[in-house]
C-alpha cells in the first residue's frame, strides 16, 4: 500500500513540475543545457562563429561566447558549453523524441525519479520512514525551486539517490545498477564523484556480509561506475582539450579555504530556514536509528556531499542550497526515521500517528516556505526571456544582429539570431563594433533588462550610442528594452521614434 502511495508522491511531482515549470530557456545554466542539447541531437558538437574569426576588437570570440558558454580551447571560432554532459544528452533524447519543448519533460521526470528513490531509501528503515521522507523531499523549497527549471540540479540528486537505494540492496544485481546509477550521476555532475567513493566504501565494509561477497559487492560497483567516468572524461577532453578540463575555470579559481567559513554560515542558515530546524534531528540519526549501517551511510554522504562546496564560491541567494540537493532525501530519511524511532520509544502504538503528523505539519511549513520564496511564480518570472526571444525573431529583421549580455543565450535560441555581449566589449569599441558589424551585412540592435542599462552606460561613456538618450524601439513586458542604435541620430534631429509595446 505504502508503494502504490509513493508511486502517486512521484507522479504528482512530476506533475507539479510540468505544471508549474518555467518552459523556459533563460539564464546561463539553462541556456547551456538546452543549446549542449542541440548539438548533440544534430551531432555537430563544435560549430565555428564566423564573426568571432573576424572581428578585429581585443578578445572578439569572447563577445562572441553567449551566457552559459566559454571560447572553445578545441576549436578556433568555436564556443564550448561551461555545463557537464549528462543533463544534455538526457536533453538530446528527449528533444530528437518530441521536438525542443520535449526537453523541458526531462528534470520533471527526474524529479518523480528522485521522490520514488527517497522512498526507496527510507524503506530500508521501514516503509513509513521512506514515504514520510519522500513526502518531505517533495515539498522541500530548493527541491521545487529547481524542479521548476531546466538545469542538472535534480537530476544529479536523482542519480545518487537512486543509486544509494540499489546499493542497499540484497543482491549482486542491485550493486550493478547501483554502479550503472552512478555513472549517470557523474555524467550529471563530475565534482560528486567523492560521493560514489562514499558508496564503495560502505559496499567493502557492509557489515553482516562475508569478505569475499563485499569485495565482490565494491569491484562491481566500480565496474559500473567506470563508464561514467570514462565518457565524462572523453567528452571533456573533446570540449576543453583535456579529460580533466571543465567550462568553469581552474580549480584554483573556483575553489579556496577562505569560503570555507562563510559557506558554511550560509548554508547552515539556509538549511534551517528553508527546511524547518527538524533537519538538526538529522544529526543523531547515527546514534538511535537502526540499522545503524543505514543511517551512518547516509550521514557520510551528506557530509561529503556539503564538503565538495564549502570550498566552492561563496553566493548570497538562498537557492545555491540546489548544491546540496544530493544531501537532501537522505537527511530527509534520516531526520523522519530521528522522529519515528523517538516516537516508537515513547509508545509503540501510537508512533505511526506521531511519524505522520509531525511529517505533514512539516510539509506545510515546507510548501509554505516555497510560495513565499516565489516558487509557483517561476514560470510568470522567467517567461520575459521567451517573449524577448520571440519579438527578436517576428519583429526584427532576419539580419538582425543583437547586443545584449543576461539574454545573450535566449535571444540565440529562441530567435536564431546571432548575439554580441557587450559587457565582454572593449569600452572604446562599441561605434567601431557596431560599424564592423553593419559592414558584414548585420543590422545591430541593443536588448537590456532593466537592470542591464545603467552599467551599459557607465561602461561606454566614451561613446555617444552609451547613452540610451533616445527612445526604445520596443518595449517589452516592461523588463526589456531594445534600441535600434540609427533611431538616435533621427531623434536628435528632432525625428519621433515610436516604441512598440509588447506584452
Amino acid at each position: 500500500m505504502m508503494s502504490i502511495v509513493a508511486a502517486v508522491l512521484a507522479a504528482g511531482t512530476m506533475i507539479a513540475g510540468l505544471h508549474w515549470g518555467t518552459f523556459a530557456v533563460g539564464g546561463s545554466d539553462s541556456y547551456c543545457y538546452a543549446h549542449q542539447a542541440e548539438r548533440w541531437a544534430s551531432g555537430r558538437l563544435h560549430v565555428t562563429e564566423p564573426l568571432a574569426l573576424r572581428a578585429p576588437w581585443p578578445l572578439a570570440a569572447e563577445t562572441f561566447a553567449p551566457a552559459g558558454h566559454i571560447v572553445s580551447p578545441t576549436t578556433k571560432g568555436a564556443i564550448a558549453p561551461i555545463c557537464p554532459p549528462g543533463l544534455s544528452l538526457a536533453m538530446a533524447v528527449f528533444q530528437f523524441a518530441g521536438g525542443h519543448r520535449a526537453i523541458f519533460v526531462v528534470v520533471p521526470v527526474m524529479g518523480a525519479l528522485l521522490v520514488w528513490s527517497t522512498f526507496l531509501v527510507g524503506r530500508r528503515i521501514n516503509a513509513r520512514v521512506g514515504l514520510c521522507a519522500a513526502v518531505v523531499t517533495a515539498c522541500s523549497p530548493v527541491f521545487l525551486f529547481q524542479l521548476m527549471q531546466p538545469m542538472s540540479d535534480v537530476p544529479a540528486a536523482a542519480w545518487w539517490t537512486l543509486a544509494v537505494a540499489f546499493a542497499l540492496g540484497d543482491r549482486r544485481r542491485d550493486v550493478v545498477y547501483a554502479g550503472l546509477a552512478s555513472s549517470a550521476a557523474i555524467l550529471t555532475r563530475p565534482n560528486l564523484l567523492p560521493l560514489g567513493i562514499v558508496i564503495g566504501l560502505f559496499l567493502l565494509a557492509r557489515p553482516g556480509r562475508r569478505y569475499r561477497d563485499r569485495c565482490g559487492d565494491a569491484a562491481v560497483f566500480a565496474l559500473g561506475s567506470i563508464p561514467g567516468c570514462l565518457a565524462t572524461a572523453a567528452i571533456q577532453y573533446s570540449l576543453y582539450g583535456s579529460p580533466f578540463g571543465s567550462g568553469y575555470g581552474s580549480l584554483g579559481t573556483l575553489f579556496s579555504t577562505d569560503h570555507i567559513a562563510p559557506n558554511a554560515a550560509r548554508y547552515a542558515r539556509w538549511y534551517i530556514d528553508t527546511e524547518t530546524p527538524a533537519v538538526l534531528l538529522a544529526i543523531i540519526a547515527p546514534f538511535v536509528v537502526r540499522p545503524r549501517a543505514v543511517a551512518w551511510l547516509l550521514g557520510a554522504l551528506a557530509v561529503v556531499n556539503v564538503a565538495c562546496y564549502l570550498p566552492y564560491v561563496v553566493f548570497d541567494d538562498w537557492w545555491y542550497l540546489r548544491f546540496l540537493l544530493p544531501a537532501l532525501p537522505l537527511l530527509a530519511v534520516l531526520m523522519v526515521a530521528t522522529i519515528d524511532a523517538s516516537a516508537e520509544r515513547l509508545s509503540q502504538r501510537t508512533t505511526a500517528i506521531v511519524t505522520t503528523a509531525v511529517t505533514l505539519a512539516i510539509a506545510v511549513i515546507l510548501v509554505s516556505q516555497a510560495r513565499d520564496r516565489q516558487v509557483f511564480r517561476l514560470a510568470q518570472l522567467e517567461s520575459r526571456y521567451v517573449r524577448a526571444g520571440d519579438y527578436v525573431a517576428r519583429r526584427l529583421p532576419s539580419n538582425a544582429l543583437v547586443v545584449t549580455a543576461l539574454e545573450s543565450g535566449s535571444v540565440r535560441y529562441y530567435s536564431g539570431r546571432p548575439t554580441l555581449v557587450w559587457d565582454m566589449l572593449d569600452p572604446a569599441w562599441l561605434d567601431r563594433a557596431l560599424a564592423f558589424v553593419h559592414e558584414q551585412g548585420y543590422e545591430p540592435f541593443l536588448l537590456f533588462e532593466s537592470v542591464e542599462e545603467q552599467p551599459f552606460r557607465e561602461r561606454f561613456t566614451a561613446s555617444a550610442l552609451g547613452r540610451l538618450d533616445w527612445p526604445p524601439a520596443a518595449e517589452i513586458g516592461g523588463q526589456v528594452r531594445i534600441y535600434r542604435p540609427e533611431d538616435r541620430a533621427r531623434y536628435q534631429a528632432g525625428e519621433a521614434v515610436p516604441t512598440d509595446y509588447a506584452r
